[in-house]
This record gives C-alpha cells, sequence and structure tokens, in this order.
C-alpha cells in the first residue's frame, strides 16, 4: 500500500506532537490542566478547513498600498535600468526600438534658436504623423547619447537633420531644410 506524501508528514508530525505532549505532561503538577491539543489536519485540507475569521486576520495583516517612497524607489531604479541599457546599446530606447520596428526614423539636432533651427523644427514637425515615420528631436549638445546611429556621419552644426530608412541607412542634413525637401528625402529612405 502507498502513502502519499502530504498524508505521510501529517502523520509524522501527528505523532512528534502527540510525542511532544506525552513529553511535557508528566512534567507538570497534578493540580495543573492541559491545554487542548489542536488537531493535526493533513495539508491539503488545511487551508479549505480555515476559519472565516482566520482569513480575515491573515488579510488584515497584508499591505493593501506600497507606501509613497518604495514606489519611487522602484520607478527610480527602473529608469536607472533604462538609462544603463541606453548607454549600452549606444541610443536612447524609443529610437532604437523604431529601429527595431523597422520605421523610418528623422532625428532632429538642434542648437541656439535661430531662424534656420525654428525653421527646421516646423518642417520637422510636419512629418509628425505620418505612417511609418517617427520623429525624434534633441539638442545638439546630447548627441553623443545617439552614437550608434551617428558616429560616422559627422555631424558638426546645428540644425541637423539625420534620416534613417528601414535598411539602418542614414543621411545627414545639416543646416536649414525646407518641408517639402525634407518629405522627399524621407519618402526616398523609405
Amino acid at each position: 500500500m502507498a502513502v502519499s506524501r502530504p498524508l505521510l508528514i501529517a502523520l509524522v508530525a501527528a505523532v512528534l506532537g502527540l510525542a511532544a505532549f506525552y513529553a511535557t505532561q508528566g512534567s507538570r503538577d497534578s493540580t495543573e490542566t492541559a491545554a487542548p491539543v489542536a488537531p493535526v489536519v493533513p495539508a491539503e485540507t488545511a487551508n479549505s478547513s480555515r476559519t472565516k475569521d482566520a482569513q480575515a486576520d491573515e488579510a488584515s495583516s497584508q499591505p493593501t498600498r506600497r507606501k509613497p517612497e518604495q514606489a519611487q524607489a522602484r520607478r527610480d531604479s527602473a529608469a536607472e535600468r533604462r538609462l544603463a541599457r541606453a548607454k549600452r546599446i549606444g541610443m536612447p530606447l524609443p529610437v532604437a526600438r523604431a529601429l527595431r520596428a523597422r520605421r523610418t526614423v528623422v532625428l532632429y539636432f538642434r542648437g541656439s534658436p535661430s531662424a534656420d533651427d525654428r525653421a527646421t523644427a516646423r518642417a520637422v514637425a510636419g512629418l509628425r504623423g505620418q505612417r511609418g515615420v517617427t520623429v525624434f528631436a534633441d539638442r545638439i549638445g546630447r548627441l553623443g547619447r545617439y552614437r550608434a546611429v551617428v558616429g560616422d556621419l559627422g555631424i558638426a552644426q546645428a540644425p541637423a537633420v539625420v534620416i534613417i530608412g528601414r535598411g539602418r541607412a542614414a543621411r545627414v542634413v545639416e543646416g536649414y531644410i525646407d518641408p517639402t525637401t525634407l518629405a522627399q528625402d524621407v519618402a526616398d529612405a523609405r
């Protein structure tokens, strides 16, 4: 006859409990009364036999909400992991996701608020919402964050627009570019 493991464990626990009970029973005075022993219940039925009071006590002892400090610490550590990953791959994660999705990526690097920068920004903004095109804008001082994409392109001035086609071929346009020419360059990169 084979005995299931949970039943065997419950039986061993019952025997050990009884042995401990009888061992302590002999050391007591005759005037003391023995405390009632809780019945040993197999592990399989232990959860189903709990009372509603025990379940309510257990539920009330568990925290219902995280503390704001813990939530902030989790967000900070997640941000640090994203930043470390972005540094490792050599570009911001949204850019990497867009490239992985085989979208045409337009990176606009701005400098000082000159007339050329403002006009180029308007031309780039006209690309937003085009199907299959993702546009990112950043300051020229942050060019190092995009080293995996623009490392060999030799960008020397702002404004600069980098157009990366689906085949990951990149093209740089430095200085002012009008909306029509930019739209045509993006269409050619597809």
